[in-house]
């Protein structure tokens, strides 16, 4: 391996699970990349002590100038099975920016206690279109300010413990109906109107000392019409170097998403990400051929020493920044008993109710019938919320799982189980889903409920996101802007009227 493959590999951050760590062939191809110089990692699946365990084995192979690097928006149940789930952010953006800090403060140690010292949050997205696929319940709202004051809060309660936040996903993914990891969205807006909307949050943060900013795949025809945000240099350089003032690390999105695999090869988006002015180069879908093509053209001089110094320089400031803890047998204990009732209580402060509060709480003398109206996005969602209302309830009710597939036929025979309930209760759980391309639709959940409702009082509560739903015929609504483990639990604690802190 020759000194150029060595500095082009520092530019580069590969994927790692932990659950495929124990496979020889899967844990030394990521030795040969640590050994290559690769500056970080970037931590995907695997439950906590393997996760960890994976990181110590890969900083005493690589030493501290490898990064280890995640995608812990609401938490390390984001990517990780273990961990304190936090409400999305849509539902943080109902409460009070300090409530975003302390949380993600909390995150952020998590995180440290395994090893990760760099956070890829907040989303500074504003969630401006009601049919994204991809960004919904991850945005704080829908308007610039309260996004942008949650964002700095996400920021500052990161920092502090010693993670780095990256404020995404520039120059803003909210108003698209595309998913960048389906395809390359193009959103038509006016300069001003980005300026006024999208930037805001992306300038806040970075007044707040943002550490890192992620690059978008995203064509804004007004900043550049032909390359999207991540391989751009009018948006990295122009925009947030010179306009924004940014001088911390910029990094594109995974490069193995199709919004850039469709059109180019690894070694080619490598290259033109970094000549774009990208300082990290994350999660390539090939990372071998991507160091290959981004040495070469170091080598040639096509891209000049001035260019690799600028980004060196930063890579080392982002080192200097974080603070990795000891390794496992040192490390502090991390109260999650805590972080899980700041979870609860954060999540119930976030819910919104909406009509006939005299429908609430419901008694432990009624008899009520629950749906969960879901598809197979929904289903773990969905289970657990129907077994916290089993608890809460003490068998006062009974459930079905329906989609809105169901025949005529099976909605029939199930208006029979209805027939003694004093209310009905209907789950839902729509949300942004990576790869899935769209948001589940809604064309038959107002005839199914009125169906099975037959003229008594019905509640909605709206465990995702809460568009398309303002047309139901539910005598209450609640929404909860959140599925995670704290607000489905936050919702069944409204129904029966109990405390969420106690």
């Amino acid at each position: 391996m020759s000194e150029v493959q060595r500095r082009a590999a520092g530019f580069v951050i590969p994927r790692a699970d932990a659950r495929s760590w124990g496979e020889p062939l899967y844990r030394d191809a990521l030795y040969r990349l640590v050994d290559h110089g690769v500056g970080g990692i970037g931590v995907f699946l695997g439950g906590l002590e393997e996760t960890a365990r994976m990181i110590d084995d890969l900083r005493s192979r690589g030493g501290r100038r490898l990064l280890f690097a995640a995608d812990y928006e609401h938490g390390l149940p984001m990517r990780l099975d273990g961990g304190v789930a936090f409400p999305r952010a849509m539902a943080l953006g109902r409460t009070l920016p300090g409530i975003t800090e302390h949380i993600a403060a909390a995150i952020a140690e998590e995180a440290r206690a395994i090893g990760v010292t760099w956070n890829f949050a907040p989303v500074c997205d504003i969630n401006a279109n009601p049919n994204n696929p991809i960004i919904n319940t991850r945005s704080f709202g829908e308007d610039a300010v309260t996004v942008a004051q949650h964002a700095v809060a996400y920021v500052r309660g990161t920092q502090r413990e010693r993670v780095m936040a990256c404020a995404k996903h520039v120059p803003g993914h909210g108003d698209t109906v595309v998913d960048s990891h389906v395809a390359l969205p193009s959103i038509e807006i006016s300069e001003q109107l980005a300026i006024e909307r999208e930037f805001v949050p992306f300038r806040a943060a970075i007044e707040a000392g943002v550490a890192s900013v992620m690059m978008g795949h995203i064509i804004v025809p007004f900043l550049d019409a032909k390359r999207p945000a991540s391989l751009s240099s009018r948006v990295i350089n122009d925009l947030v170097r010179n306009t924004w003032g940014f001088d911390g690390l910029v990094t594109t999105d995974a490069l193995d998403m199709r919004a850039i695999t469709g059109t180019y090869t690894s070694g080619e988006a490598a290259v033109l990400a970094f000549e774009a002015g990208n300082d990290v180069l994350l999660l390539p879908e090939d990372p071998l051929a991507a160091i290959d093509a981004l040495a070469a053209a170091i080598a040639s001089g096509h891209i000049d020493e001035a260019r690799c110094a600028g980004s060196e320089a930063r890579w080392e400031a982002a080192r200097r920044f974080v603070r990795p803890l000891p390794s496992d047998a040192k490390r502090p204990p991390v109260d999650l008993a805590a972080h899980a009732q700041m979870a609860l209580k954060a999540a119930d402060a976030a819910i919104r109710v909406v009509g006939d509060t005299s429908l609430l709480p419901l008694s432990n003398d009624q008899a009520y019938a629950a749906f969960a109206i879901i598809d197979e996005t929904d289903a773990d969602a969905a289970t657990t919320w129907c077994h916290y209302l089993a608890q809460a309830t003490e068998g006062n009710s009974d459930f079905a799982f329906i989609d809105e597939t169901i025949s005529d036929g099976d909605l029939a025979s199930m208006c029979e189980g209805t027939t003694d309930a004093s209310v009905v209760l209907f789950a839902l759980f729509g949300r942004a889903t990576a790869y899935r391309g769209v948001l589940g639709g809604r064309t038959r959940t107002a005839e199914i409920m009125q169906r099975l409702a037959q003229g008594k009082p019905s509640i909605v509560i709206a465990c995702g996101s809460p568009y398309g739903i303002e047309g139901l015929p539910a005598t209450l609504t609640m929404h909860a802007y959140s599925d995670t483990t704290p607000s489905l639990a936050a919702t069944v604690l409204r129904l029966i009227g109990r405390p969420a802190n106690g």
